[in-house]
């Protein structure tokens, strides 16, 4: 019985994820163009090497298939991997920018509050 509540600890103290690839619209779309774009430029490459080398059509557009589908799937495991890290430097520079804002305005409040002590002083 604890064995199963050190599993469900352990998942607890894993942190959300805030933001997902899937919620992001620019990755979403651009992992979707990347996919489309490589899958068809294979297909296309693939299927023009064959007909040029004297296959059969219908084993070049197998083989052209064959390729789209190799290629659409290599292309979007790497999409995800450059869209991951694209998503994380715009939030560390959000974070950066927030953190910049707080300190600007914590050197305002105390600008101010030794504005007043000193006019508090000279009356």
């Amino acid at each position: 019985m604890s064995d199963k509540k050190d599993k469900k600890g352990k998942k607890a103290d894993k942190p959300e994820a805030l933001v997902t690839l899937s919620q992001h619209p620019r990755a979403k779309a651009g992992i979707r163009r990347a996919r489309t774009r490589a899958a068809f430029l294979s297909f296309l490459l693939v299927l023009i090497l064959n007909l040029v080398g004297d296959q059969d059509p219908f084993d070049a557009v197998w083989r052209a298939l064959l390729a789209g589908i190799v290629v659409n799937i290599v292309v979007w495991r790497c999409a995800i991997i450059a869209w991951r890290h694209i998503v994380l430097n715009e939030l560390k520079q959000v974070e950066e920018h927030r953190l910049e804002q707080r300190r600007l305005q914590q050197e305002r409040l105390e600008q101010m509050a030794a504005e007043r002590a000193e006019q508090q002083a000279a009356s």
